[in-house]
């Protein structure tokens, strides 16, 4: 693993255990909220996820803090400042994320309809559709409607889980998650293949 994706996951796992231990006390909660709140509104002006990471590696939580305009004083002595500052860079990274995404649709969706195809796929990540992580997002163009293949691993077995969804999404944009197909999940890949063709047909095809 490296030093990156070895720091995504500290921030993917602060965040994990950080809300399920604040929730059960309210007070406490909203302090929690409150600090990686304004602590990710500051971190705001880092443009993308490796700028992120240089950030958060150069820097200390209580150097964050201070930049923040947090006191110490406000951080309740319960609550863990590198958790909190851990889930707050968790709450930036994926707004990153969530923003790179769609403007990787923007262009896959422009693109296509310049080409004259009749879908996008505007989102793809992973090598291996049969290993995990794997996800793939193919959109009609004329509809918004779309079709997600996606394989991750099962928690109770650790073998690859091949799951089938559909959405409707903005057309224009690839924006949105209303589901218009429910979760599906196979772990045979060629019933998961078949049913994602059948889905494509019912979807996708004019």
């Amino acid at each position: 693993m490296s030093e990156r994706e070895d720091v995504i996951r500290r921030w993917r796992e602060a965040e994990d255990r950080l809300y399920p231990v604040v929730t059960v006390r309210p007070e406490l909660y909203q302090a929690a909220i409150g600090v990686v709140r304004s602590l990710a509104d500051h971190l705001a002006g880092v443009p993308d996820l490796d700028a992120l990471v240089t950030s958060y590696l150069a820097s200390t939580p209580a150097a964050d803090f201070a930049a923040a305009g947090i006191e110490r004083s406000s951080i309740p002595p319960e609550l863990d400042p590198g958790m909190a500052r851990d889930a707050a860079y968790q709450v930036r990274s994926r707004e990153l994320v969530q923003r790179a995404s769609l403007e990787g649709a923007q262009v896959a969706i422009d693109r296509s309809r310049r080409a004259g195809g009749q879908t996008a796929t505007i989102y793809s990540h992973g090598e291996d559709e049969l290993w995990p992580p794997y996800r793939r997002v193919e959109m009609s163009l004329a509809t918004g409607f779309a079709v997600s293949v996606s394989t991750e691993y099962n928690p109770d077995t650790m073998l690859p889980l091949y799951v089938l969804e559909g959405f409707q999404l903005d057309p224009d944009t690839g924006a949105g998650s209303e589901p218009v197909a429910p979760r599906s999940e196979f772990t045979d890949p060629d019933a998961w293949r078949r049913a994602a063709s059948e889905l494509r047909q019912a979807l996708l095809t004019p």
